[in-house]
């Protein structure tokens, strides 16, 4: 069964662009749905889409001509029909603009993420995070915000172990007990945020270092300070140069993440795992 697709005037104004898709049970609280007319609650995660909004109107008043910017399409995954309506609505009702709304099953979001050529797919709901990544879209952590009213900045945190590492070293996570669909799923984790981690880039240049509607961070967590610098080099050479770099060399993250409050968070998950820190180590 083919998803429901609506689509709204902005679509037409979106042109080439870095197409992000985005759920929509994390911009709006469909927990709480009620049946007037009053719109949705909004979402844990909705400040990121007014951080979106700020970083299109800058490159728009940049140069106008040039089309790369943010295109959100909302997924929405076995919603009513009643739901549905409230969503596009409330939409409306906050001037959010989203490009397409996309509702479709459980079991159908990932081939309609691959049918749209998302460049980005982003959820807090970690589960259907890697279940992208798995099928080669690149994804990441939508998180949320302490405060949820309009914010100036967005900011984009890459969780960069795996970054810096080189594929050799990723072949002997085998050594220590990781499978080859597992070192398969980080090869095609590290392979598919590339693309992403390029076009943020792009974006991020047309910016002064003051100002910027756009942050860039990396933090890598078990590594040491030569991964970092791997991982440092491996996104220039993607063309991304971010803005503030955090080795925390086994410290943990929580304490700088709840500084920063990014809005998207790449994770490759590895700080997660049982017997990652002996590679880490030996790719020092």
């Amino acid at each position: 069964m083919d998803p429901d697709v609506q689509e709204s005037a902005e679509t037409k104004q979106s042109g080439s662009a870095l197409v992000t898709a985005v759920s929509c049970h994390d911009i709006f609280d469909l927990s709480a749905c009620q049946t007037d007319s009053s719109p949705l609650a909004k979402g844990a995660a909705f400040s990121f889409i007014n951080a979106v909004q700020a970083v299109n109107q800058r490159l728009v008043k940049h140069n106008a001509n040039k089309m790369l910017r943010f295109e959100v399409i909302l997924f929405g995954k076995d919603c009513e029909e009643q739901i549905k309506s409230k969503i596009f609505d409330s939409a409306k009702h906050y001037g959010l603009k989203i490009g397409k709304f996309y509702f479709c099953s459980r079991g159908e979001f990932v081939r309609t993420l691959q049918a749209n050529n998302a460049k980005l797919f982003l959820s807090t709901d970690r589960d259907d995070v890697y279940g992208a990544l798995k099928a080669g879209v690149p994804a990441a952590l939508l998180c949320q915000q302490a405060d949820q009213q309009v914010q100036e900045q967005l900011k984009v945190l890459f969780s960069g172990d795996l970054i810096g590492l080189s594929e050799d070293v990723i072949d002997g996570l085998k050594d220590f007990g990781f499978s080859a669909v597992q070192i398969q799923n980080f090869k095609a984790a590290k392979g598919c945020i590339q693309e992403f981690a390029a076009l943020i880039g792009e974006m991020r240049k047309r910016f002064g270092c003051e100002d910027s509607p756009l942050q860039t961070i990396l933090i890598t967590v078990l590594g040491s300070r030569d991964v970092c610098a791997t991982a440092l080099k491996t996104l220039r050479a993607w063309g991304l140069d971010v803005d503030e770099a955090f080795c925390l060399a086994g410290a943990p993250r929580n304490p700088i993440l709840t500084t920063i409050q990014p809005h998207i968070l790449w994770d490759d998950g590895l700080h997660n795992m049982k017997g990652v820190l002996p590679l880490m180590n030996m790719s020092s």
